[in-house]
């Protein structure tokens, strides 16, 4: 069975993320600079006290996340999404987190419903849960591209495995199983078509991969060779990125990205962590406080007296990135010229 921990980058809850996290400094830049890398922070509704920036469109226009009302004591989410200095606040009790936004402002996200995960997408002011196989007891919702497509995954509990799951936009209500992937899941999905994500291999090591699987239905596979382990969880244009682990034991890895075109694998600094986050057209790869520019790497800054960490969550072509940082609150942000 895939684990969850390197592959579906689960959000951070904002009550648990605000009390709990231990404060992390952001390393010391390398051979980039922070000069042009400056932070804003993005604006909350009237009422809303905390808020988490966790996704955006590639051309930078459209952001989304949660946000956090604290009404008497009782704590409620709210999708927040931002075009410009405007924010709307959108209420939905399946406001638990936000994993896509495209060009056109349509968001995805997943949300419990008893105790269950249910994907959603919200377009043209109204909400809708995704249709779900009857095989599965949760899914989630992980990328969509240009087009309206949106891949993710679902958890077969008879098996103990994972599905990767694809809701076509030019077939609404329905959703069909990545074909012929098995305990996998899908986290991006190019604008041709293409998916890209993780599996357990067919036979032999590495006992799992990154793959990108295109429309017609051919498949390559992502590693390394020598790497026991490889998975991709993020993709754009000509390229996908995620790590790879020296060890066949569970582990943290290094992080790394493919050219989907060529078929070359390339390793990624390791200031940027392993925990990947997003990548772009032209191949920037973003981690959870740093952006890699090839051998180059630009902290994402914020870390003061009064902030203890910043988190990155997603990033645009034109190299806007988002997330929030955590002091006495946590503030939806966004970082330019990194």
């Amino acid at each position: 069975m895939i684990r969850q921990r390197v592959f579906a980058g689960a959000a951070v809850g904002l009550l648990t993320a605000a009390l709990g996290l231990p404060g992390t400094a952001v390393s010391a830049p390398g051979r980039d600079s922070l000069h042009h890398c400056s932070l804003r922070p993005l604006p909350l509704p009237a009422g809303v006290n905390y808020g988490e920036a966790q996704a955006v469109d590639p051309t930078g226009r459209f952001i989304a996340g949660i946000g956090t009302r604290v009404t008497d004591g009782v704590w409620e989410q709210l999708l927040l999404i931002w075009q410009g200095n405007r924010v709307t606040a959108v209420d939905t009790p399946l406001a638990g987190e936000v994993t896509g936004i495209n060009p056109a402002g349509v968001v995805i996200g997943n949300g419990s419903v008893s105790a269950t995960y249910r994907p959603w997408r919200y377009q043209n002011g109204q909400l809708t849960e995704l249709s779900v196989p009857g095989t599965v007891s949760n899914v989630w919702a992980q990328g969509i591209n240009a087009r309206g497509d949106i891949v993710g995954r679902g958890s077969v509990e008879a098996t103990e495995s994972q599905l990767p799951l694809r809701w076509p936009a030019d077939r609404p209500g329905t959703v069909e199983t990545v074909a012929p992937l098995t305990d996998g899941v899908a986290n991006a999905v190019l604008d041709d078509g293409s998916v890209v994500g993780t599996s357990v291999t067919p036979g032999g090591p590495p006992s799992y991969a990154g793959w990108v699987r295109r429309p017609d239905g051919r498949i390559s596979w992502l590693s390394v060779p020598g790497k026991p382990r490889a998975w991709a969880t993020a993709g754009r244009g000509d390229w996908a990125a995620g790590g790879v682990d020296d060890s066949p034991e569970e582990g943290d890895g290094t992080p790394q990205r493919w050219n989907l075109r060529t078929g070359a694998a390339t390793p990624v600094h390791p200031a940027v962590g392993w925990r990947i986050h997003g990548v772009t057209a032209s191949g920037v790869v973003l981690g959870e406080t740093a952006v890699g520019h090839g051998d180059r790497v630009t902290p994402l800054p914020g870390v003061t007296e009064g902030i203890r960490f910043v988190r990155a969550s997603a990033i645009a072509d034109n190299g806007m990135v988002v997330g929030w940082t955590a002091g006495d609150r946590l503030t939806p942000v966004r970082w330019t010229g990194c």
